[in-house]
């Protein structure tokens, strides 16, 4: 069995397809996407904006568009499946077992309702706890995420908050019941730096405290060299690659990826002035029926065979990807980089 999956997996996404209606034909947002999540461990979902990597999570926390269609695959919790789950279940679900960080936490909170109310409201939804208890996790909460005086902080409302203490009391919302699963979505994306990385080391503390299993949705990659135990690098609705941190940068084996890896300036690497990669073309339209390799028409080692529809292949002493050609031709075109590297 390939090391990033498990039997223990708290999540497992398997041949996932998600649709959206067009006039001109379905869309494919999301194809045969498989992904696995193991306990107290972070997997990284990767790729360029419109790959599909927020639908996948909107798929898993049952908060599709009501015209989305998902003609196939499994979303499995624990083994069970949360496709077969009606609304009401999955509300008991959202919020308890599974919480999810959304990208812009000043449109997540309401702005009528103090932070206390919103924070509280959380664990009264789902545990049979007094308005007093729920207020004095909240306090709790908001002590572990970092933010001080957390009492006289549940008294404001979300505008009076800077972006980087909104997105510690979206954290902390998440936390309240101690899911099992919690989804974050580009949870840094609208921060400076510094904050990116107090957020990045406080997921990382959280986790080591309660064993959560992350999923984190990112286009950065230096994120990914900072926290990821495993990488799904997304492109156009397809996992085209994954393994561990370790496997993706150092030896990344499709096309994509390598692109992808060239585009980061490494400090004491890349000479000041020098031209960055690039990946030349553009992201393939994904209504109608799609027929053979999505990064086909970007692909410099493109050739017939990339024409038939390629899966995810398992290469032996390597790690997956979903490219046809042989190993030893893949691994001559790779960057040379590290996920220490990338991480700086």
């Amino acid at each position: 069995m390939n090391d990033t999956t498990t039997k223990d997996a708290v999540l497992e996404v398997k041949g996932l397809h998600v649709q959206l209606p067009t006039p001109d034909g379905p869309l494919g947002a999301v194809n045969d996407v498989a992904l696995s999540i193991a306990p107290g461990k972070t997997l990284c979902v990767v790729g360029e904006s419109g790959c599909g990597k927020s639908m996948t999570s909107l798929a898993i926390m049952g908060l599709l568009p009501r015209s989305a269609k998902v003609p196939q695959g499994r979303i499995e919790f624990h083994g069970d499946n949360l496709l077969d789950l009606n609304q009401s279940q999955l509300s008991d679900l959202r919020g308890d077992r599974i919480a999810m960080i959304f990208q812009e936490p000043m449109t997540s909170l309401n702005p009528v309702f103090t932070i206390g109310d919103q924070l509280s409201e959380v664990l009264r939804r789902h545990r049979k706890v007094s308005r007093k208890e729920a207020r004095a996790r909240a306090v709790e909460l908001l002590e572990l995420v970092g933010i001080s005086g957390a009492e006289r902080r549940l008294g404001q409302y979300p505008h009076q908050l800077s972006g980087g203490l909104r997105q510690r009391v979206m954290i902390a919302m998440a936390l309240m019941c101690e899911p099992e699963l919690l989804i974050a979505d580009e949870p840094t994306t609208a921060l400076d730096v510094t904050i990116q990385a107090q957020i990045l080391a406080l997921l990382k503390k959280i986790q080591t405290e309660l064993g959560t299993a992350i999923m984190l949705i990112t286009h950065d990659l230096g994120v990914v060299g900072r926290i990821a135990d495993t990488v799904a690098v997304m492109y156009a609705g397809q996992v085209v690659e994954t393994g561990t941190a370790e496997q993706i940068f150092s030896d990344p084996l499709h096309p994509y990826t390598q692109g992808l890896l060239r585009c980061i300036p490494i400090p004491g690497k890349t000479a000041r002035g020098a031209r960055l990669g690039t990946i030349k073309g553009v992201v393939p339209n994904l209504v109608g029926e799609q027929t053979g390799c999505r990064f086909y028409a970007r692909c410099e080692f493109a050739h017939d065979a990339c024409r038939a529809n390629v899966a995810l292949r398992e290469f032996e002493g390597a790690h997956p990807a979903r490219c046809v050609r042989d190993i030893s031709d893949m691994r001559t075109t790779q960057p040379d980089l590290s996920a220490s590297e990338v991480a700086s």
